[in-house]
């Protein structure tokens, strides 16, 4: 296997254990009790592959290939519309019912601790992969102009 293929699956390796570290504290502590497992580890996954490929891109086996950045410039319209979307239904979930209707079971001194962990994290990493999300087809120009133009 190529250095790119190993950086790959190391990368993936460690983008997973991060998810599994996040989300440990709110399963250990909640279980399947969280509505947002599955948006919380996209948000988590998005954020961390898009950081690489704008800071680590020429470790990467699409570092050469342009239909794929061309194709990045314009897959990342939907990765935006699903982040706000998802972002706006925690928000409402939030203000609505509130996250203490899933920490019921959780000692009243830590649930407000839990509460602004969850809340933190998941709007840390959405922020994270939206800002990356952003960068991502101006990172995708950049690299195909440079390539066009050997500089």
């Amino acid at each position: 296997m190529n250095n790119k293929g190993t950086f790959e699956i190391l990368a993936w390796i460690i983008s997973f254990t991060l998810v599994i570290l996040v989300l440990a504290p709110i399963y250990l502590a909640i279980g399947d009790q969280y509505p947002f497992y599955v948006e919380n580890i996209l948000f988590i996954l998005i954020f961390l592959t898009f950081l690489r490929w704008l800071f680590l891109m020429k470790y990467h086996w699409f570092d050469t290939m342009i239909p794929f950045k061309l194709i990045m410039i314009f897959a990342v319209i939907p990765v935006l519309l699903y982040l706000v979307d998802n972002a706006m239904d925690f928000q409402a979930y939030a203000d609505e019912q509130g996250l203490e209707t899933f920490l019921s079971e959780v000692e009243t001194s830590q649930q407000l601790k839990l509460a602004r962990y969850i809340k933190s994290e998941y709007m840390f990493f959405w922020a994270g992969a939206f800002i990356c999300s952003l960068a991502i087809p101006i990172k995708m120009i950049r690299s195909i102009w440079r390539m066009k133009n050997k500089l």
